[in-house]
């Protein structure tokens, strides 16, 4: 039954107007200032009042309205998700968007029947990728230009500066950070080492901390200098704790290079993303989606190998552990290894793992028998 109801549920959601829903039910208002492919407002959500924007709306690269609360954790998806993020159930939200859409149910509630069958689609994460590789741009020589001239240098006494040292970040080598109002400022540095944003850490945000300096290049990854050069690549999630395992890299003269995500949901560039692999996020549900992702995407960018760093304890990240603990700490949490599993076949299994374990139970049929159950896990060539 699930399924079918999954499906009208689907179609609702893809021909949603997000804005409209939420003029419909917060107030013309609320959607003040997005124009024909959205932009970003104040949380239009009851009790979400906040004095500078945070709220994103736009269409993805199918079509479908999405929405995003900038800050950590602070809910992002669909129509149905925004309905939910109302305190609807989800029966509810399911309900009122099949009427405010015009739906009809693919559920035929009286007989207990389908009205129609449902295939399931794989999720293409390469091609995913290629689209969103295709919104970043780098900046252009007038937008680098004119921010430059209002970045000033930092000093060790200033407030951002201090910041970076609880990082273990001060002086780092490859962070390019400087003094904007007061609040710290890094450039994002793309694999062809052309500045791709100015990201801004602010200090009187309430959630949303980090903003991008110049809208409308997407969400770019921070790549260290000289990115392409070692045999491995580090993907991890947040801009400084690629920096701050950068750092590492240098001191300990480590073959890897890396790249950080600016959230669990963005992506990397695809560059360099046919060697082999090492995976960072933090373990809440969020990470473990970008690790799904992550590890899909690297295989079917043509990595050989991918290793999934364990996580850290909660609350913890690289920057913890390198201010913290310093370099041969974090060091450490680079060479980290998962526990190889006892019962591999009660883990669940994301889509690449799966295929690798079955072309390894194939060649032993073909009379080449390996054992890829391990972690890191390996890609039989």
């Amino acid at each position: 039954m699930s399924q079918f109801i999954r499906m009208s549920l689907t179609t609702a959601i893809d021909t949603c107007d997000l804005p409209g829903l939420i003029a419909h039910l917060c107030g013309h208002e609320a959607v003040r200032g997005l124009g024909t492919k959205g932009g970003t407002i104040c949380d239009p959500r009851p009790g979400m009042h906040e004095a500078n924007p945070s709220f994103s709306v736009w269409r993805n690269g199918a079509g479908t309205w999405m929405w995003k609360k900038r800050g950590r954790n602070s809910g992002q998806g669909t129509a149905f998700t925004f309905l939910t993020s109302l305190g609807q159930s989800g029966a509810q939200a399911r309900q009122a968007l099949l009427e405010f859409t015009g739906t009809a149910s693919t559920w035929d509630e009286g007989s207990g029947g389908a009205k129609h069958t449902v295939t399931f689609t794989p999720r293409d994460t390469l091609a995913e990728a290629r689209q969103k590789a295709a919104e970043v741009r780098p900046m252009t020589q007038r937008q680098f230009g004119e921010l430059r001239d209002r970045l000033e240098p930092l000093k060790a006494e200033d407030a951002a500066a201090q910041e970076l040292a609880r990082r273990g970040l001060w002086l780092a080598d490859g962070l390019q950070a400087f003094k904007y109002e007061g609040d710290l400022v890094f450039l994002v540095r793309g694999p062809d080492g052309r500045a791709y944003n100015i990201k801004r850490r602010r200090t009187d945000a309430v959630k949303s901390k980090y903003q991008v300096m110049v809208p409308g290049l997407s969400t770019p990854a921070w790549c260290n200098p000289r990115y392409g050069q070692a045999k491995r690549v580090l993907l991890v999630e947040g801009e400084l704790n690629a920096a701050a395992a950068w750092r590492v890299i240098r001191q300990s003269g480590l073959d890897l290079d890396v790249q950080g995500l600016a959230g669990t949901d963005t992506w990397p560039f695809l560059e360099g993303l046919d060697r082999e692999v090492l995976i960072y996020a933090d373990a809440d549900r969020s990470g473990d989606g970008m690790r799904a992702r992550m590890q899909d995407l690297a295989f079917a960018s043509g990595a050989p190998r991918v290793q999934q760093l364990p996580a850290l304890p909660a609350g913890q990240d690289f920057c913890d552990v390198l201010g913290e603990q310093g370099v041969a700490a974090l060091e450490r949490v680079l060479h980290a290894q998962h526990e190889r599993p006892v019962e591999e076949e009660t883990l669940t299994l994301w889509p690449a793992q799966f295929e690798v374990q079955q072309a390894a139970r194939m060649s032993v049929l073909l009379g080449q028998p390996e054992d890829h159950r391990a972690w890191p896990l390996v890609r039989p060539r």
